[in-house]
């Protein structure tokens, strides 16, 4: 299973058979491991450069989101940088809180990348809002 584990104050982890595109729908790269950024202040988004540090960003209050367990549980997990919105993940996986709790297992959803979702680690379309860039 595909896993995504949110770092405490910092980047979601994500690791398994993972392939990251552009938002034009660009292979990126196929990996198992990487760190996406979730502040929204990297200057190398969608990966973490370090700079939730710099930014002073705390995210200690997560939501449950629910969903299917998905079909193929060893499937490829696509997660595609949306152009100035979250990141959409679609193929099988589990988003997990830093301290382990299981937020959300399925085949889709969308996750914040501008730091300010009212529903994080979920997208709420905040970003729209506080004009978000990436």
């Amino acid at each position: 299973m595909n896993v995504i584990e949110i770092q405490p104050g910092g980047p979601y982890y994500c690791r398994g058979r993972i392939e990251l595109h552009a938002a034009d729908g660009t292979l990126l790269e196929a990996v198992s491991e990487t760190w996406l950024c979730r502040c929204g202040h990297s200057k190398s988004k969608p990966y973490c450069d370090g700079n939730h540090a710099l930014a002073n960003f705390e995210d200690t209050t997560f939501s449950v989101a629910t969903g299917a367990p998905p079909a193929d549980p060893d499937g490829v997990l696509h997660i595609r940088a949306r152009k100035d919105g979250p990141l959409k993940l679609e193929g099988p996986c589990e988003v997990r809180a830093p301290d382990g709790t299981l937020l959300m297992r399925g085949g889709e959803t969308a996750l914040c990348r501008c730091g300010h979702s009212g529903k994080r680690p979920f997208c709420d379309g905040t970003h729209r809002s506080i004009g978000f860039t990436a």
